[in-house]
């Protein structure tokens, strides 16, 4: 967004509460800090007062990393906005706080983390810290545990569903996540030259397909509790031990499996890539990761199956397992790449061959010692 215009559309805005007049001023500094497929994300803050700074959401009118040919309703950015105060309801402490919202100027403010970073980078760099880790997991619990349909009234969880009603969002993981990957003709996938060697093991594979559908069908009807919808590491803001979730603009009312198993799978990515490349900087990384999904998944599991009975536990256990999978497949031969990953073949290649197995055999675990056997973590 160009700087001038951004200035010019903060000046208009006369409803902004005192702890924001100063984003009137004219003396601002304007840097965009984002690299998402969906918005423009900039921090803003006042060259007079340097205590004053905040990030700003804009919202285009389109999926920004496809462009204008790929349309998206900008109200994305009032969700996210009922979503940074709920997760701050039920999760407190773990996300940025909610400042303003401007629906027709497409805008969100919220808190600046500062001092926080991208874990995304940060993980490429091989730093990790355990704090952090309990700090995601217990949000992921937090979050599901206290939205979830078993622990609210009926009229109470009516309510937010209806809050979180959030159709376009859930169409865009139905075809990205769920559809477009699956189809070896879809012009928005893309693959390595390795990775087109092992097409045949995706495209050809009915099982495969067939359980891919049946996950695409829990996304769309299972109603567990409220979901961040895009729960991965480039979706966490770190400084030191502590952790803050941002952007859950993908925020609804789903199954519990499907956030959990997007974690797990984005640490499994950063597994394999530090096993498969080792740095200089970072030798053994990969049994820290190896700690961070045998301790996420303790933690999480445990504390969802203090209160769910068994049968919904193994129902857990196999919706994470299935999820995962998917994700490690789409990621890599969808639109959607992981950030560092895609100069790393041979981590690839264990993904996609992990993905494959985690789907075709998701039914069969129903315990995490089972799910973690599937795994062979080193």
């Amino acid at each position: 967004m160009d700087c001038f215009r951004l200035q010019e559309r903060l000046k208009a805005l006369n409803d902004l509460p005192d702890n924001l007049q100063f984003l009137h001023d004219d003396e601002l500094d304007i840097t965009e800090v984002g690299d998402g497929n969906l918005n423009d994300v900039i921090r803003i803050s006042s060259k007079s007062d340097l205590s004053k700074s905040v990030i700003l959401k804009y919202a285009p009118p389109f999926v920004k990393c496809l462009g204008p040919e790929y349309p998206l309703n900008t109200a994305r950015n009032q969700l996210e906005f009922r979503a940074l105060g709920k997760f701050h309801e039920l999760c407190p402490g773990l996300v940025p706080h909610p400042l303003y919202c401007h629906q027709s100027e497409c805008l969100l403010i919220m808190e600046d983390l500062v001092g926080y970073n991208d874990m995304r980078r940060e993980v490429l760099k091989g730093v990790l810290e355990m704090g952090t880790i309990r700090d995601i997991a217990d949000f992921t619990l937090k979050l599901h545990k206290n939205s979830h349909r078993k622990r609210l009234s009926s009229e109470a969880f009516t309510d937010m569903i209806n809050d979180f009603k959030n159709d376009e969002m859930v169409d865009l993981t139905d075809q990205y996540f769920f559809t477009k990957p699956w189809k070896q003709d879809d012009p928005t996938n893309r693959s390595s030259e390795e990775v087109k060697g092992l097409h045949p093991l995706i495209y050809e594979n009915k099982l495969l397909l067939q359980n891919v559908n049946e996950l695409r069908e829990k996304f769309l009807n299972q109603q567990d509790c409220l979901l961040h919808g895009d729960l991965h590491t480039g979706s966490v803001m770190t400084k030191g031990q502590h952790a803050k979730i941002i952007d859950p603009e993908f925020a609804f009312i789903g199954p519990a499996g499907f956030d959990i198993g997007m974690l797990l799978a984005n640490y499994l990515f950063s597994y394999h890539a530090h096993r498969c490349y080792p740095q200089e900087d970072a030798v053994g990384f990969h049994n820290t990761v190896k700690m961070v999904i045998l301790e996420t998944i303790e933690y999480y599991f445990y504390g969802m199956s203090a209160w769910l009975d068994n049968s919904e536990c193994m129902s857990l256990i196999r919706e994470t397992v299935g999820f995962a999978g998917c994700e490690l497949i789409r990621r890599i031969i969808g639109t959607a790449h992981v950030l560092g990953f895609e100069d790393k073949p041979k981590a690839e290649v264990a993904c996609i061959h992990l993905g494959i197995k985690l789907t075709t055999r998701y039914k069969e675990v129903t315990t995490t010692d089972a799910f973690i056997t599937l795994l062979e973590l080193d």
